[in-house]
């Protein structure tokens, strides 16, 4: 069976109401950062295991409570009058008693947060080394936020202690990007190519170092990140590197401009008698998003030439559409009408994405083309209304920001600044469904948190208003597509089954 785009765009509405919140537009954070955790905590503390659980309460399959240790307070890092108001710190407090699942020695240290006070109640131990203890009682001397916060986190990327590395790694990942920004003269273009060069680097640590790289890199690492793009030199133990292509096309073209296209359009775009995985063109789709929406490093309608080349692939245009729609390119109507006459069994998931295009234009041609493709698919059409309509009143309750721009002048990947919209705009967004950057093409998407100064992110916001709304929000789209997926089964095949673009990936 071919895919049902408008089921697939039902729950990418569910993926937007989570508003992931990044600074680097290619990577999510792996987890709260330590900032975060003793922000959300009402005692965080430093503390000694003195007394560990039974050698076999740790079995596998012990049977009775979860395993307790107790540990003795060494630190307080937040909230000590609640920790000696509870009889748990000094030489005569009871120590710490709280769940523990892994073995560990006596004497070991380990990170632990409260909460509930009078009566804390105490988070399973996080083991550090002395040097992370030295790492955590700097944390509260930090700036909020700011490129003097980062200057400090920079300094652990890709530390020898992968607990501090990994933090480091989600400072930069929650931070805003003008904060990121701001940190380019105390970058350091070499020792980031080299470990974008290095493939056992993490994908998602290579996607942070190559938007680094595009803020503060030159020529001579735009020849390098090329390298890496056109990938016949490389290695069998180099390839791992081309993971999280996406930032890497990115940090390309902020490093060399709109001549990078030509390039890109060539290795990834061209595809017909070439055999382009399909993970590489989305890929590049998703830099091309960044470059249009972020900056304007490379020109608007050079970021949509290189879009349009997509409507040549009947089973790839839907990726483009409404990235044509958002940025207002009225000039592949004729196009996209061919498309939707034109599909088959394989490709008949483009008739929805091409009616709200039409829908989106102004111009009284493509209300004609809307009349007349109605008398060829009146289904397809109905399914894009009432998708487009829910997209709008999910982008009216997401409190969603206009997008921001990039002056260019120093060679980044992209900037914070905001910029006005105009009502046209808003009632242009309120047509379009919202593109959704999903890094499953290349590497897992992990879960992302929120910025713990409150920032807005210059890439996604979070959403806005109180969270019943979104549960509505939520309930309204699987009941459209419990209804959208009966129709479909009821329906009649047209044709032979086509594989599905998830398929392709697998």
């Amino acid at each position: 069976m071919h895919r049902p785009a408008s089921i697939v765009v039902a729950f990418a509405f569910i993926a937007a109401l989570t508003g992931i919140a990044r600074a680097c537009p290619f990577c999510s954070a792996v987890s709260l950062t330590f900032a975060q955790e003793i922000a959300q905590s009402q005692a965080a503390v430093i503390a000694k295991l003195v007394e560990p659980p039974p050698a076999a309460a740790l079995q596998p399959r012990a049977e009775g409570p979860l395993p307790k240790a107790r540990f003795e307070v060494v630190k307080a890092l937040k909230g000590g009058d609640l920790v000696t108001a509870a009889g748990l710190a000094g030489a005569d407090g009871g120590g710490i008693e709280t769940i523990m699942l892994e073995p560990k020695p006596v004497g070991t240290l380990a990170l632990l947060f409260g909460v509930e006070p009078p009566n804390l109640i105490w988070s399973s131990p996080v083991s550090v080394s002395d040097r992370a203890v030295e790492y955590l009682e700097k944390l509260s001397a930090l700036p909020e936020k700011g490129p003097d916060r980062l200057a400090f986190f920079q300094d652990y990327l890709e530390d020898a202690d992968d607990t501090l590395a990994r933090d480091a790694y989600d400072e930069f990942a929650v931070a805003p990007y003008a904060d990121v920004k701001g940190l380019k003269s105390r970058m350091h273009p070499e020792r980031l190519l080299t470990w974008i060069e290095n493939p056992k680097v993490q994908a998602n640590r290579r996607r942070l170092y190559a938007t680094m790289l595009g803020v503060c890199g030159g020529p001579d690492d735009a020849r390098r990140i090329e390298r890496l793009l056109v990938g016949t030199e490389l290695a069998p133990d180099e390839t791992e590197a081309r993971s999280g292509l996406d930032a890497l096309i990115a940090c390309y073209a902020a490093l060399r401009g709109p001549e990078a296209l030509d390039v890109v359009d060539r290795l990834f775009l061209q595809r017909q008698g070439r055999d382009v995985p399909f993970a590489e063109t989305y890929a590049a789709v998703m830099a091309l998003r960044f470059l249009g929406e972020e900056t304007d490093l490379v020109p608007r309608d050079r970021v949509l030439h290189s879009l349009r080349i997509l409507l040549d692939e009947p089973k790839l245009a839907d990726l483009v559409i409404a990235d044509l729609a958002r940025w207002q390119d009225w000039s592949v109507i004729d196009r996209l009408v061919g498309l939707f006459k034109e599909a088959e069994a394989d490709t008949i998931f483009v008739r929805e994405p091409v009616v709200n295009y039409l829908r989106a234009c102004p111009l009284p041609e493509a209300a004609a083309a809307v009349r007349e493709l109605e008398t060829i698919d009146p289904e397809a059409v109905r399914r894009a209304a009432t998708l487009a309509g829910l997209a709008g009143v999910v982008a009216g309750t997401s409190g969603a920001s206009p997008p921001a721009a990039d002056d260019g002048a120093d060679g980044g990947a992209a900037s914070a600044a905001p910029v006005a919209a105009t009502a046209d705009d808003a009632a242009l967004a309120s047509r379009v469904a919202p593109v959704l950057g999903d890094e499953e093409a290349t590497d897992s998407l992990p879960g992302a948190v929120p910025d713990p100064a409150g920032a807005a992110p210059a890439m996604d916001s979070a959403p806005s208003g109180s969270a019943w709304w979104m549960w509505v929000a939520c309930a309204t789209v699987v009941l459209v597509v419990a209804a959208l997926a009966r129709m479909l089964l009821r329906r009649p095949a047209s044709g032979p089954a086509g594989r599905s673009r998830a398929e392709d990936v697998t």
